[in-house]
């Protein structure tokens, strides 16, 4: 009889196959295809998302869903202009279509809200990696900020459940500890030394230093806006789809925020 993996193995060996595949996407690929792993992932995320929200309203999954993935698309054909423009039009349509569809008046303006909220919060915040790729040293950016949220979240993970005593934020995600989110930092300072010094990414030790904890930090509220969601909703995980993991949003939603904070970042101070 096989003896099944543990839920921490699990996460251990998906975490190492994404890994290998984003090196691989973001390193060997040009940047059409990372425009299409990011649209994948936003489809996704925006699926899980409405499924947690939505409720039984289908429609708005489904016009969510087509309108959200659509701005990684203006985003690599017409950049941060054009997209501004899209999601203007974006919101008009999503008022227009409450307009004439049979709902309870005292639910429109909430799901109007449900609605705009995962077309900004997940398709619009993620598209800004489309951005960074496209910057000077834009891979290794991507990198950066990937691996940076990996560590935190992988060490804030064991160091939590091995040392976790105070509740960081109890009502909101009961399992995350104060100990655990210092280990993360620990962890992503670590990575964003590594890079500074043996991958030659622009910056300073300062600025290297400086990055990790800001990302940690935004991070970290990026992580629990995603729980709040959840926990609105009584759900425990996004989805099922990478074991050990949960769902894609589940795996991503340290990265939401995080994005648009490195490429407004990268703009003002080093472009």
């Amino acid at each position: 009889m096989k003896k099944e993996l543990s839920n921490g193995m699990k996460r251990i060996i998906t975490g190492i196959l994404l890994s290998l595949l984003l090196i691989f996407i973001v390193v060997f690929t040009k940047i059409f295809w990372f425009f299409a792993a990011v649209a994948l992932i936003v489809g996704l995320s925006l699926i899980e998302y409405y499924k947690i929200t939505a409720g039984q309203d289908k429609g708005l999954l489904i016009i969510g869903t087509l309108f959200g993935v659509m701005i990684p698309v203006v985003v690599y054909l017409a950049g941060l202009k054009g997209v501004l423009g899209y999601l203007t039009f974006v919101v008009f349509l999503v008022f227009i279509y409450y307009l004439f569809i049979h709902e309870p008046l005292a639910t429109v303006t909430s799901r109007i809200g449900v609605g705009i909220l995962g077309i900004i919060y997940i398709a619009f915040f993620i598209s800004h990696l489309i951005l960074i790729r496209d910057l000077e040293q834009g891979s290794l950016w991507i990198l950066f900020l990937v691996f940076i949220i990996a560590a935190n979240d992988t060490f804030a993970y064991y160091v939590g459940k091995k040392y976790g005593r105070r509740k960081l934020s109890p009502i909101v995600s009961p399992n995350k500890t104060v100990e655990g989110a210092v280990g993360g930092f620990v962890g992503g300072l670590l990575i964003a030394i590594a890079f500074q010094q043996f991958f030659l990414l622009k910056i300073t030790l300062i600025e290297a230093i400086t990055l990790s904890a800001f990302i940690g930090i935004i991070g970290q509220f990026s992580d629990l806006f995603e729980s709040l969601i959840k926990r609105s909703a009584d759900v425990k995980d996004s989805g099922s789809i990478l074991p050990g993991h949960g769902g894609v949003l589940d795996r991503i939603d340290s990265i939401i925020f995080p994005a648009p904070f490195l490429y407004y970042y990268i703009i003002i101070f080093k472009v």
